[in-house]
């Protein structure tokens, strides 16, 4: 019988650097076949289209949460098709509103009766956005579950958060669980040497019963897409006068100096040139401001331009 499947599980909030840490996992273990299982908050995919130029095969499945009821179903089906593969390591990599208390259970029961032993829990990996952390926490509660469901924590932009902030987050993160194993980084680099062994589990039970995630109390993930080239500066005005309404923006959108991929965490606003092109110019604005939110993209659309906008 082949070895079993290599599981990790990679958590963290909307824009905390979980596609970068995939990234570099996936480079580190190139000599090894490598599957992932995507989970985007919105329908329209981004970091799967980027993690594509490493030509993996990736299976998505977006439009809310795999630990929700509404698509669980989704990934225990993706999670039983990925154990007839010869891959060697799969990673989730989980929705930034996800909250994976019942990962544990879903493998061991669920997977463990259906095919057996394919899958080697490895541990859940979270990813935490330092600077925006705080701010988070305490009215977003798949982030505490994030938090409690982990065996490794990595606290990620060290660069941008002063020492007073970091123990802060620190404590905060003892709070919920004190007995992961927590690291401190730049750019989500850390060592990857884990991945063979897998982590030292924390967690002596799966979490709390009941997912937080229903479809009544997530945010909203509008779809903007438009056809044009775009003046950038009006651009990043644009996105600047979104910020106080948005969770996370990103996307791909055609400007004036060529293609762009935008990458929004709280008032960090980060544009840079991109080989990815696509048919349209698209954006993801997840919010949870509701109908104000939707009114300040039309109005500032309009003030700034008169391409036609379409909010999915």
């Amino acid at each position: 019988m082949s070895a079993p499947i290599k599981l990790y599980l990679l958590t963290g909030f909307l824009g905390s650097g979980k596609t970068t840490f995939l990234q570099k996992s996936i480079d580190y273990l190139s000599g090894s076949k490598v599957g992932i299982l995507m989970n985007e908050f919105g329908k329209l995919s981004i970091d799967g289209l980027v993690l594509q130029k490493h030509g993996l095969d990736i299976v998505e499945i977006n439009n809310g949460s795999v630990f929700c009821s509404c698509l669980k179903g989704a990934f225990i089906d993706a999670l039983i098709a990925y154990s007839e593969l010869p891959i060697d390591y799969l990673f989730v990599e989980s929705s930034g509103m996800a909250d994976p208390s019942s990962i544990k259970q879903i493998v061991d029961d669920v997977i463990g009766k259906v095919k057996g032993k394919k899958y080697d829990y490895g541990g859940a990996i979270c990813i935490v956005d330092s600077l925006n952390f705080l701010d988070q926490v305490d009215v977003l509660a798949p982030i505490e579950r994030q938090i409690a469901s982990s065996d490794l924590i990595i606290v990620n932009k060290v660069d941008l958060a002063d020492k007073t902030i970091l123990a802060a987050v620190r404590e905060k993160i003892a709070c919920f669980n004190p007995a992961a194993e927590v690291l401190q980084t730049v750019h989500s680099s850390v060592d990857l040497s884990f991945l063979s062994q897998g982590l030292k589990k924390s967690q002596g039970n799966s979490g709390p019963a009941q997912c937080c995630n229903t479809p009544a109390n997530r945010p909203a993930a509008h779809i903007l897409t438009a056809k044009g080239v775009f003046d950038k500066e009006k651009f990043i005005n644009f996105i600047s006068a979104l910020v106080p309404s948005a969770l996370r923006m990103k996307g791909f959108f055609l400007l004036s100096d060529g293609w762009q991929q935008i990458d929004v965490v709280g008032s960090q606003i980060d544009i840079k040139p991109t080989e990815i092109s696509c048919t349209v110019s698209q954006l993801v604005v997840i919010s949870d401001k509701g109908l104000p939110a939707l009114n300040q993209i039309y109005l500032n659309w309009d003030e700034r331009f008169t391409e036609e906008l379409e909010v999915g």
